[in-house]
This record gives C-alpha cells, sequence and structure tokens, in this order.
C-alpha cells in the first residue's frame, strides 16, 4: 500500500510540473479517424479514387460555441480529423451532406497542407486563447498559418505548412474582439491560401446543411481535414465527408485553343493529301 501511495504522488507531482511549465508538450495532440471501407486514417487517394465516412458531428464544435467565444473545439464531436495522401495532381472535390436530408445542422470545414509528410497531429499548450482554453483544445480553425491559435500545428510544434480553404454554413462572426483567437469567421466558401504552391483556386459552395468544395490542380502530397457543426442553435448528427479526385475540365479559353489546334492539325494533314 506505502508502494502504491508513493507512485501515486509521484505521478500527481509529475502532472503538477507539467500542468505549471509553459513549455510542457505533447506530440500527436490531435487523432485521426478512420475513413469508410477499411481505408484507415492514412489512405491513399489515387487517381479517379474517393474517399468517404460518416461522422456523428456536435452542433457547434467547429464554430459558433459561445462558451469558446465562437472558436473551433479540436476534439469536439470525438475528435472530426481526417488525412489523406493525394498520389497525383488532380482536381479534388470535398464534400459533407446530411444522412438525413432535412438534418438540422450547419456544417464547416477546413482544408490543410503538410506537403509530403502525413500532419503529425501538433502539440499541445503552445498558446492560450480569450477564450481561456489552450490550444488545441479550442484553436483557431479558420486563420492563415502564423495566425494566434495555428502555432500548435505548425513550425517546431507541428508540419503544417499552409492553410488552403475554410467553408461555414452558420453564421458569421466578424469582430475579432468576440473570438476566442482574435480571428474573423465568414459564412461561404474562402480561399485563403498563400500562393499557388498547393493548388489552383478553390471554389464550391457552402450553404444550408451542405457544403460542396472543388479545389483545382491540387498537388500530390498530404492533406488534413477538420469538420465540424457551425451554428449553436442546431442539433449534433450525422453527416457524409466524401473527398473524390476528379478528372480535370479544361477551361473554356483552353477547349478553345485545343480545338484550334485540332483544325489545323486537321488541315495539314489534308494539304499532305493533296500535295
Amino acid at each position: 500500500m506505502k508502494t502504491t501511495t508513493r507512485h501515486l504522488k509521484q505521478l500527481l507531482g509529475a502532472l503538477s510540473l507539467l500542468a505549471l511549465s509553459g513549455t510542457a508538450l505533447a506530440a500527436d495532440a490531435v487523432e485521426f479517424q478512420n475513413w469508410g471501407n477499411g481505408a484507415g486514417n492514412t489512405p491513399l487517394l489515387a487517381a479517379g479514387g474517393s474517399l468517404s465516412v460518416v461522422k456523428n458531428l456536435a452542433k457547434s464544435g467547429y464554430a459558433d460555441n459561445p462558451g469558446l467565444m465562437y472558436s473551433a473545439w479540436a476534439h469536439a464531436g470525438g475528435s472530426p480529423w481526417y488525412t489523406f495522401q493525394l498520389a497525383t495532381t488532380s482536381d479534388v472535390t470535398i464534400d459533407l451532406t446530411p444522412v438525413l436530408g432535412s438534418a438540422n445542422f450547419a456544417p464547416g470545414l477546413t482544408l490543410w497542407a503538410s506537403g509530403a509528410s502525413k500532419f503529425d497531429g501538433g502539440s499541445e499548450g503552445i498558446e492560450t486563447g480569450n477564450n481561456g482554453w489552450g490550444d488545441p483544445h479550442s484553436f483557431n480553425a479558420v486563420g492563415q498559418i502564423g495566425d494566434f491559435g495555428t502555432a500548435w500545428m505548425s513550425g517546431a510544434n507541428g508540419n503544417i505548412q499552409q492553410t488552403l480553404a475554410y467553408a461555414v454554413t452558420g453564421p458569421s462572426h466578424l469582430d475579432p474582439s468576440t473570438t476566442g483567437w482574435g480571428e474573423v469567421i465568414i459564412s461561404g466558401v474562402n480561399d485563403i491560401s498563400i500562393d499557388n504552391s498547393f493548388e489552383q483556386g478553390v471554389t464550391g459552395s457552402a450553404s444550408g446543411n451542405q457544403v460542396h468544395l472543388r479545389v483545382s490542380q491540387l498537388q500530390a502530397g498530404w492533406y488534413t481535414l477538420f469538420i465540424g457543426g457551425t451554428d449553436n442553435t442546431k442539433s449534433s448528427t450525422d453527416y457524409t465527408l466524401a473527398v473524390q479526385s476528379v478528372t480535370a475540365v479544361p477551361e473554356p479559353a483552353s477547349l478553345g485553343l485545343m480545338l484550334a489546334g485540332m483544325g489545323l492539325l486537321a488541315l495539314r494533314r489534308s494539304r499532305r493529301k493533296q500535295d
């Protein structure tokens, strides 16, 4: 009994030191979930392939929780984090749709790039938000890397390189003095990438109870998704997350050039035959 008590005291003492230390870090601060159909939590998305999963999501795990000053909660809804490796550069669609078409829910998501390696999960205890919560229990889900609330996932603390886009179907929060990490949360689809090193643009729609993104020419490499609810007045429910690599459709100008080239080639062939 004395040995057990002594070990317990030692453990409590160690935990107290960690709690008091501002430099205590923990790897794998977030846990990645498995995709459906046995794809696991680190799947390779091949050209023309797809991934999907059904997940129960908290109504305001992504945004709009007044207890967090409307910021995200990394562990809400059983840690709704997903990652995938894209095998080849291609257009990619990302959809969040209710399992029940009339779901009283407002989804949201963020897409990050980590380049040649999978996101390592980041570290805990790097920053404390305006809402009093340390990261990533609460964090900035809509900011670019380098913004307040993202240090836990980048640099010496994690290997995320860039935030590419986010989508919110719930209410906007435009006053940074009222949010947990001073972030501005804008309803709709938001392409916030710094440059075109990972993609050539993000389009789509985010309204009602669905999100649809199309990422043009997403580069081969590793990507991370965080999903959840964005309206605290709604109800938690089951949602389908689907990611698909699709064939790129030529832009009108490119299509015109291609057709003109084909016409020129046909004309040359015709002249050769006449000669």
